[in-house]
């Protein structure tokens, strides 16, 4: 085998081996996600209670989709989502495929700590990723604050 071909086997191996392993991250990452959560929309940075916007009665995380009920038990949407990370951010953009979020997709950015899921999106006319979990209406951000039923 020639010196370039070589080189060319070489690569391939460490692409198949890299996606490989970045498969496996994302899935471990679905199953940490994985589960039923309960919680609110909230205003600001959701520190204080009082300042809670929207009751989520139900948010289901399945390895491949989201759906969530609303605090009538209205359903939400249902969608798919893909995850990254880059450095300490963690990402999700979640893409509705039923329900009145249908085709919409809805980049955020969100951090797991035991049971609490802090989640927070732009919605269908934001322009950019958030960059901080905060609800800012002029940006069409919203921030989630769940947690995991038992």
């Amino acid at each position: 085998m020639n010196a370039p071909s070589l080189v060319l086997l070489l690569a391939l191996s460490l692409c198949l081996c890299t996606g490989s392993a970045q498969a496996q991250t994302d899935a471990a990452e679905r199953q940490k996600l994985a589960g039923k959560w309960e919680g609110w929309v909230v205003e600001g940075d959701g520190s204080q209670q009082s300042h809670r916007r929207q009751r989520i009665n139900e948010l289901v995380i399945t390895a491949i989709q989201i759906t969530a009920k609303d605090g009538r038990d209205v359903g939400m949407g249902t969608g798919s989502f893909q995850l990254s990370s880059s450095g300490a951010t963690k990402t999700i953009d979640a893409t509705g495929t039923g329900g009145r979020t249908q085709g919409q997709t809805y980049r955020g950015i969100y951090q797991l700590q035991g049971d609490t899921l802090k989640w927070c999106s732009g919605n269908e006319r934001a322009q950019s990723r958030p960059a901080e979990f905060k609800t800012n209406p002029g940006n069409g951000h919203f921030l989630m604050i769940l947690t995991r039923k038992k």
